[in-house]
């Protein structure tokens, strides 16, 4: 228990990013779109609500109003909602007509007189014979759209979490040895990490490639070229950190050699870079890096270095 709560403690920012993560994906996928068409569909009703009101004021008072006034009426509210309103001007009539009907505190005579006012207006409706070709309309996909954003966010994060993950794990390598098994002659050597050597000396002699395994400093020295080089077999559980990668390029620096670096786990990136930066400066005493847990993958790469 005392180890599950430091590992928690350990790891507290990241599980807080990986639970951000995860929420804005949920939410831009399960509340965004609704929350998108509520807005939208909030705006339709104010609109229907602002234009039932100016037009029953007009009808009521009797005061002049024609079909067209009611369809500028319906395209000035438009414009500034920006939305599309979902009824015609006919439509708009005939829920003014019902509302009216429907409040009994209008008298009966007066309810009749606006019943027939409406009915006049609504008899110079003219249905378009062609419908109006309208641009394409936004809102429609607005709910997706914003869904999108959502999701393309929630992948950033998601992709610079495991980055950090990584780069955590990479640095920790590379400040301590962790968890791996160190296998050098003259040293304690497991049975995972003779294995392994063992399967990195099979490899070479399938491949024909002369080698002496009887050196107390080195795994195996192998003649390529008229030039020694070294062989080091590593069986790491971890990455293998930069102190491990510097002790040997020291090794290398120190026996005039070339070398050959062969990783169960793969090296930290910081490694790769040492390697890379002292392969850029000397030609003599190149180091490769064989990365690989099976023989296969030991062989291909030991084949293109020693055989090509």
């Amino acid at each position: 228990m005392n180890s599950f709560f430091k590992w928690m403690f350990k790891n507290a920012w990241n599980l807080f990013g990986a639970l951000g993560v995860g929420g804005t994906f949920y939410f831009s996928l399960m509340y965004v779109p609704d929350y998108v068409k509520d807005i939208t569909t909030g705006k339709v009703n104010v609109i229907h609500e602002s234009l039932m009101d100016d037009v029953q004021e007009l009808i009521f008072y009797e005061k002049s109003i024609s079909i067209e006034d009611v369809e500028m009426f319906i395209r000035g509210k438009e414009l500034k909602q920006g939305i599309s309103y979902r009824y015609t001007s006919e439509e708009l009539l005939l829920q003014v007509q019902e509302r009216f009907m429907g409040n009994k505190f209008i008298p009966l005579e007066k309810r009749e007189s606006l019943l027939a006012s409406i009915n006049k207006l609504s008899s110079s409706y003219k249905p378009l014979s062609k419908p109006v070709k309208k641009g394409f309309d936004w809102v429609l996909i607005m709910p997706w759209l914003f869904s999108a954003f959502g999701v393309i966010i929630a992948g950033i994060g998601a992709s610079s979490l495991t980055g950090k993950l990584k780069s955590d794990k990479e640095t920790e390598a590379d400040i301590i040895s962790g968890d791996i098994i160190i296998n050098h002659h003259g040293g304690s050597m497991s049975a995972s990490a003779y294995e392994y050597e063992k399967m990195v000396g099979d490899a070479l002699s399938e491949l024909n490639v002369p080698h002496k395994s009887d050196s107390n400093e080195y795994d195996f020295i192998v003649n390529h070229q008229g030039k020694d080089v070294i062989v080091e077999a590593k069986k790491y559980h971890k990455l293998l950190g930069l102190g491990s990668a510097r002790n040997f390029l020291n090794m290398i620096l120190a026996s005039d050699k070339g070398g050959v670096l062969v990783v169960s786990s793969g090296l930290t990136q910081r490694s790769k870079e040492l390697i890379l930066e002292h392969n850029q400066i000397s030609d003599n005493q190149r180091i490769f890096l064989v990365t690989g847990d099976s023989k296969e993958k030991v062989k291909k790469q030991l084949s293109e270095i020693f055989c090509a």
